[in-house]
This record gives structure tokens, sequence and C-alpha cells, in this order.
């Protein structure tokens, strides 16, 4: 019988840890934090639908400006 090798994984987690550590970032199924910068984006979303969502409303949100009004 062959003995479980404690660093061996399924093809999907290696590819997702390698997808983490490729864009800096982490992969994760909770929501992410109101005030991080998807957050706003997705309670925006949520307020004013997300048709509303304009590239400008991304950079602000990256850059930690308040949200411009939809149009």
């Amino acid at each position: 019988m062959r003995q479980s090798d404690p660093f061996e994984q399924d093809p999907v987690t290696v590819g997702l840890r390698f997808a983490e550590i490729v864009t800096g970032t982490t992969i994760s199924d909770e929501p992410p934090a109101p005030e991080s910068p998807l957050g706003r984006l997705e309670a925006f979303a949520e307020e004013h639908g997300s048709a509303a969502l304009t590239p400008e409303h991304v950079r602000a949100a990256q850059e930690g400006r308040p949200l411009p009004p939809p149009a």
C-alpha cells in the first residue's frame, strides 16, 4: 500500500496556487472586504446595477478615490 505524500496535491490546487503566485493575489471563496476595491465596486454595482460600472470606477477603486456617480 502506498503512503500518502503530504506534499502531493491535486492538479487544480497546484494551478490555483501557481496563479496566486504569478498574479500576486489570493483566491478566496469568501466575499471581499467591503473597504477593498472589489468590495466597493460590488456595493456600487448592487446599488446602481453592474451596467453603471465603467473603467473610471475601477480606476477610482484601485486608487482609493471615491467612486464617481453613475452616468
